[in-house]
């Protein structure tokens, strides 16, 4: 909290013309109080700024139905980890839920179509999931359009 430059007393910020206490003008040298528009003040088109595209769903739901199954779409979403996780459990249900049909079942290499086809199904699915998510946002916290 500032203080008078008179009294040295306690002051709010926008007591800045007259101190409440002792009377004196500005008590506040220096301390400036008003308010600024900051989206006057950032220029978009500025190429500082040019990372500040938003993300799209759109672009998500495409990444999670052609190769939903290696991770890209989190890595779009700057969740590294949350894609090596994906990454992992579709290998884990292609590779494991295929060998369990091919050695379980009398399908033989028709098991591995079978698994393929379970992990797209498994995969269009959480892209609609994420298309249809309101307010989600990236790995920077920035919102998604």
């Amino acid at each position: 909290m500032p203080v008078c430059r008179n009294c040295n007393s306690r002051i709010s910020k926008f007591d800045k013309d007259i101190c409440p206490i002792c009377g004196a003008k500005s008590p506040l040298d220096g301390v400036n109080s008003e308010t600024v528009e900051v989206t006057s003040e950032i220029d978009v088109s500025n190429p500082e700024f040019a990372h500040a595209k938003p993300r799209s769903k759109k672009l998500l739901l495409a990444l999670f139905c052609l190769v939903g199954f290696t991770g890209a779409p989190f890595v779009y979403f700057k969740y590294i980890k949350l894609a090596l996780i994906w990454f992992l459990l579709n290998a884990l249900l292609i590779g494991g839920g295929s060998a369990f049909l091919y050695f379980l079942t009398p399908l033989g290499l028709w098991s591995l179509l079978v698994g393929f086809s379970t992990s797209y199904v498994i995969n269009i699915a959480a892209g609609v999931v994420y298309f249809k998510t309101t307010n989600l946002k990236d790995g920077n916290g920035e919102f998604v359009r």
